[in-house]
């Protein structure tokens, strides 16, 4: 007789995605270059990379709310995605 278990977490892992910079790339880099440090240009260049870019991987909720308020400020458009990248003995999915 199959058995299952329910897993309950208290903190699931998400990815922050950038899909579009906005029409100020340099403010959008300026907070991310806050929130995660390095240089500018840095920063600059991951902003300004060919969209979706993903920010941060496997992040709990209390990055989320830090990084994801800035970044939308500055102009960004931001998504939040689950992070289901990695499922143990089964290939990784592709990121949308």
């Amino acid at each position: 007789m199959p058995r299952t278990f329910l897993l309950i977490c208290d903190e699931i892992p998400r990815d922050i995605v950038l899909l579009d910079p906005g029409p100020q790339p340099l403010e959008v880099a300026k907070a991310l270059r806050g929130l995660a440090g390095g240089g500018l240009w840095r920063a600059k260049q991951t902003v300004t990379q060919t969209p979706p870019v993903r920010l941060a991987e496997g992040v709990g909720d209390e990055v989320v709310s830090r990084w994801v308020g800035p970044l939308r400020e500055a102009g960004a458009v931001i998504e939040v995605r689950t992070w289901w990248r990695y499922r143990p003995g089964k290939p990784p999915l592709p990121v949308d």
